[in-house]
């Protein structure tokens, strides 16, 4: 994922371990079938990475029309654009996509993959991009010496979340912390490319508008020092940030983003009622039961996956973000469940989740839980709903002593690193 900054590029490059030239730049004499075969099969490897990191932005095809390209103040490069591509070297696209923009002195909307992918699914990445662009003239060996394993930047630690909770408490409200963190979080580091504070960022991560008011600053905190230790999946990369930076951040996000709003009247009684963990818990799980969450949310590996894994919830989600998402699950639709809804040629309609995508097919989760694969081929039209998949009516299902229940046994999932919240 990195935008139309290469044609700059300065002079002086970085050199890699793990790099591998090829043929001289500006080659432009076919592969021989052994190149081809090497060249296909890493390419091949990059693929769903491209699409899991990249396309969102640059777009299926490399044609910098993403989804998320219509929100960057910046165009995304065009990595179909033959000329264009094959005017860098192998050595300049690595550089990009490791460093990321910022440390190349160009956008800083790209964000750094040194610090999540390997050397080899770098160069995978690299190779990809050539064949998005049809480019022979740079052939890409692997040398053997290349690290296939991730970077391992070390976990956060419950001492490390003391710390932080320490340091927020002596300084999280001074005013000029509050202004770097929100120069870091807009203008210095990635954050803006992927997601939205009001009406400017990205569309690929949450909306953070109300950041303040959903999440526990030292789950913020957690989150941006090291994003796949707590989900291994995800599409965040580990943007290298010191540890000051990430403390400002996270105290920027905890104090600034905030709605505003009063919590409504008729909420609070329940959290005037005292909650039953165990019949909270029963309540999510019973098949038979008047809401059944476990159909679609899962916990600890048990349980759907139409909606998101709630296993450490009471971790990251203030009661008030988890009261507001049983009531009014259209308030906040967490990022990757958005609902798209699908007219197929045979006139078929069709509501789930997107799961994935490619040049051809997407794959739907619809509400029973059923992966349905659908060519592109067959759709007539396709729109993306703001809507939740998850039923509006639960206020109405659920007595108020059931909604404190579950709300109970939801705060009980947490995560060991986490002391019991003492900063909200």
């Amino acid at each position: 994922m990195f935008f139309q900054i290469l044609p700059l590029f300065a002079a002086i490059l970085l050199t890699f371990p793990a790099y591998s030239e090829g043929k001289a730049q500006g080659d432009n004499s076919h592969l021989s079938p052994e190149e081809k075969a090497q060249f296909q099969k890493l390419a091949h490897r990059g693929e769903p990475l491209f699409q899991k990191y990249c396309a969102h932005c640059h777009g299926i095809k490399g044609k910098g029309n993403g989804y998320n390209a219509e929100y960057l103040e910046k165009e995304p490069a065009v990595l179909s654009d033959t000329e264009f591509i094959s005017d860098k070297s192998n050595k300049q696209i690595y550089r990009v996509i490791y460093l990321g923009g910022k440390k190349v002195r160009k956008s800083h909307l790209m964000p750094p993959f040194g610090h999540t992918l390997s050397e080899a699914e770098i160069w995978s990445l690299v190779a990809y991009v050539r064949k998005l662009a049809g480019d022979e003239s740079h052939p890409i060996t692997l040398p053997e010496s290349v690290d296939h394993q991730r970077p391992n930047l070390g976990s956060v630690s419950r001492e490390k979340v003391k710390k932080f909770r320490r340091w927020l408490a002596e300084n999280g409200e001074d005013t000029d912390i509050l202004k770097k963190g929100e120069y870091l979080f807009k203008w210095r580091r990635s954050c803006f490319a992927c997601h939205q504070v009001q009406e400017e960022g990205g569309r690929v991560g949450p909306n953070l508008s109300r950041a303040g008011d959903l999440y526990y600053p030292d789950w913020i905190y957690a989150w941006v020092s090291n994003p796949q230790q707590f989900r291994p999946q995800t599409r965040m990369p580990d943007m290298g940030i010191e540890e000051e930076e990430i403390r400002v951040i996270a105290a920027y996000m905890s104090h600034v983003l905030r709605d505003g709003k009063h919590f409504p009247e008729e909420w609070k009684v329940y959290f005037e009622t005292p909650g039953n963990p165990q019949r909270g818990e029963s309540l999510f799980f019973d098949p038979d039961g008047k809401v059944h969450c476990a159909k679609c949310h899962r916990v600890n590996g048990k349980g759907g996956e139409v909606g998101p894994d709630l296993s450490f919830v009471g971790t990251s989600r203030k009661p008030r973000f988890l009261l507001e998402s049983v009531l009014n699950p259209k308030a906040v639709i967490t990022s990757g469940y958005t609902t798209v809804l699908i007219l197929t040629k045979d006139r078929k309609f069709i509501t789930g989740v997107k799961k994935n995508e490619d040049e051809s097919s997407l794959d739907v989760v619809d509400k029973e839980g059923n992966l349905l694969h659908i060519l592109k081929s067959d759709i007539k039209k396709f729109k993306t709903q703001e809507i939740s998949t998850m039923p509006g009516n639960f206020k109405d299902l659920l007595s108020v002593q059931e909604v404190a229940d579950l709300l109970t046994y939801l705060e009980t999932l947490t995560l060991p690193q986490f002391p019991d919240h003492t900063v909200n």
